[in-house]
């Protein structure tokens, strides 16, 4: 009872624990728990993006394309006025002009520029009323970008924001203009929608808030978010290049662009325009790689477009330490309820396998991420625990069945017989077994007791005796007997208990110990004769067959022995060693199995004290041991 109690309050605790952690989580654990999300979305593996969203790549094909007409030899024919100036960023801003009019002709719902035009152009006015111009011509859907920046000096601190030059953004219309800004994810922290820039910075510093480029341009598309952008996260679709792509220069030619193979993909789309790879900056570091700006706006275009982008549930840290608690107490409260370390350990695999399959369904279909990390852990933790707590009950067992035993059986038996806990807990409770029993008694002892007593010789008489007990015992031992009991000056031992080799051994073995038990007390009697002390005389029985094995007695006093017939048996055969010539005697059971290794002799029968007449038996001369 009390292992249970102490079982179920180190349950209560790893819970407590695992609650705590998954609602106040520290910085280190975010970090895993982080990872561990990484690594799903790699499992997950590659999405493909909506349709509706494709991207026009400022890519190096677009670069190099620039860079060939440039280098054409003087004489050469003129560089078209499309591929002015693409070889190197920033591009004079008529190009994206050129981008707007090309991609006007395929219809699509709406244009994102990922690109801020702060400030005049350095081409000139010219220059922003072309961009301007195309703007005009697209009938308010095009959507340009704007950047929040951090503005410190001496005597201020504050965040200002870099909107695109006042011809362009008069051309665009109100409503047209998308803050790129997003907060950075990795060290623990997940990539989120850029909606919560605004929600959480500038309302932090009594901003007005700003709308994202990519809920600008959806807006503009005649389409609204499905979720709630400021509580998700980015869901990747997959490595750079998972959505449709157009290098920008074959939208700029228009000899290319008019027969173009994916020129239908831009009808009714959302289309996104940007610098990508190394013209793009550095990238920013997702599960699947470095993904460039133009790629992360189109995945948080895409996410708000379907729904999909990742939402951690319960939302509140409270919440979220109960719904992590619920299944370690459920498997605490089971494994209390129901003992046995198949049925825990069960518990816990169902338990952890139920939570990762739930987990991974919320992910992958319901783009829900559920606490999985420290509940998973704490479940292994209680796998740990009950196996643990099984390995110390099973070895404190063995240790009380070895307890038990060696006080009875040989050291080696011992370890054949906890070789199979159960078997030897089986043993313990009761078994029938087939045994050969052997009783010896030492012949007059009871009167030598009486006489040394009477002279003071007590301490020699015990010593004489222990003495004489120890050799018998060494030599049962020896021949794989159990010494049951000592009755005085009498012992009584087994063959075959707990553990036996077969009747016919076992008989075989008794017969040969009393054997010699005779010759070890001829020696110690030689050795008393030198010593001046009275020899000893013994009587030895033995009986074969069926008796009840096991540990016997009150809950204060037990003792491993056997009981029934055989065993009174044997004991009567012992007592008739005094009147019929034989130090040693056995039952008819036992002559059968030793008769075809030893030399048997009948004596005919004797009559035996409440049995009647039995027939008797001895050995015609003794063995070689």
């Amino acid at each position: 009872m009390r292992r249970a109690h102490a079982l179920a309050l180190a349950s209560g605790l790893v819970a407590a624990a695992a609650g705590w952690l998954t609602a106040r989580p520290p910085q280190p654990l975010r970090v895993v728990e982080r990872g561990l999300e990484d690594q799903l979305v790699r499992l997950r593996g590659r999405r493909a993006g909506p349709q509706a969203v494709v991207l026009i790549a400022i890519d190096d094909s677009t670069l190099q394309q620039g860079a060939w007409f440039a280098d054409q030899p003087q004489g050469a024919a003129a560089i078209p006025p499309w591929a002015e100036g693409l070889s190197t960023l920033p591009w004079p801003r008529a190009r994206y002009g050129d981008l707007l009019d090309r991609l006007g002709e395929a219809s699509p719902a709406a244009v994102a520029i990922n690109v801020v035009f702060e400030g005049r152009s350095g081409e000139g006015d010219a220059d922003d009323q072309a961009l301007a111009a195309a703007i005009r011509r697209r009938g308010g859907q095009v959507v340009l970008a704007a950047e929040v920046m951090e503005v410190r000096d001496t005597s201020y601190v504050g965040l200002s924001m870099a909107p695109p030059a006042d011809p362009l953004r008069l051309a665009a219309g109100p409503d047209a203009i998308g803050i790129t800004n997003t907060l950075p994810g990795g060290h623990g922290e997940a990539h989120p929608h850029p909606r919560t820039y605004s929600e959480r910075v500038l309302a932090l510093v009594g901003a007005s808030p700003q709308k994202p480029l990519s809920e600008a341009v959806l807006e503009r598309s005649g389409r609204r978010s499905r979720q709630d952008d400021a509580q998700r996260q980015l869901s990747f679709y997959g490595p750079e290049g998972s959505f449709e792509r157009i290098p920008a220069w074959e939208v700029l030619d228009p000899e290319r662009w008019r027969n173009h193979p994916k020129r239908s993909l831009i009808r009714d789309a959302v289309v996104l325009v940007g610098p990508v790879g190394a013209q793009g900056g550095a990238g920013t570091a997702t599960p699947f790689g470095s993904l460039s700006g133009l790629e992360m706006l189109a995945t948080a275009t895409a996410n708000s477009l379907q729904g999909d982008g990742l939402r951690s549930w319960p939302e509140r840290p409270l919440q979220r330490g109960l719904l992590a608690m619920l299944p370690l107490l459920l498997v605490g409260g089971l494994a209390v309820v129901r003992g046995g370390v198949s049925w825990r350990l069960g518990l816990v695999g169902t338990a952890l396998a139920l939570q990762l399959g739930v987990a991974w369904f919320s992910f992958d279909r319901l783009a829900v991420w559920l606490p999985l990390l420290v509940p998973g852990s704490a479940l292994v933790l209680l796998g740990v625990l009950y196996g643990g707590d099984a390995y110390l009950a099973e070895e404190g067992e063995r240790r009380r069945l070895r307890r038990t035993f060696e006080r009875y059986v040989a050291p080696s038996v011992v370890a054949e017989i906890l070789s199979d806990p159960a078997e030897a807990e089986g043993i313990l409770r009761g078994r029938q077994l087939p045994v050969t029993v052997l009783f010896s008694d030492l012949k007059g002892f009871t009167q030598l007791t009486k006489a040394r007593s009477s002279r003071g010789q007590i301490e020699l008489h015990v010593r004489q005796l222990n003495r004489y007990l120890g050799e018998m015992v060494e030599v049962i031992n020896a021949h794989g007997g159990t010494v049951d009991k000592f009755i005085g000056d009498a012992v009584m031992a087994v063959f075959g208990s707990p553990i036996g080799r077969g009747p016919e051994a076992e008989a075989t073995a008794a017969v040969r110990c009393a054997v010699a038990m005779r010759r070890a007390l001829q020696r110690l009697n030689g050795a008393w004769r030198a010593e001046e002390l009275e020899p000893l005389d013994s009587g030895i029985g033995l009986a074969s067959g069926e008796v009840i094995v096991g540990q016997i007695g009150s809950p204060r006093r037990m003792e491993f022995t056997v009981i029934g017939d055989k065993v009174n048996l044997a004991s009567r055969m012992e007592g008739l060693t005094r009147t019929a010539g034989a130090p040693l005697l056995f039952d008819a059971a036992t002559a059968e199995l030793v008769q075809a290794v030893l030399p048997v002799q009948a004596l005919g029968e004797q009559a035996v004290k409440g049995m009647g007449a039995l027939p008797v038996f001895t050995l015609s001369s003794l063995p070689q041991s």
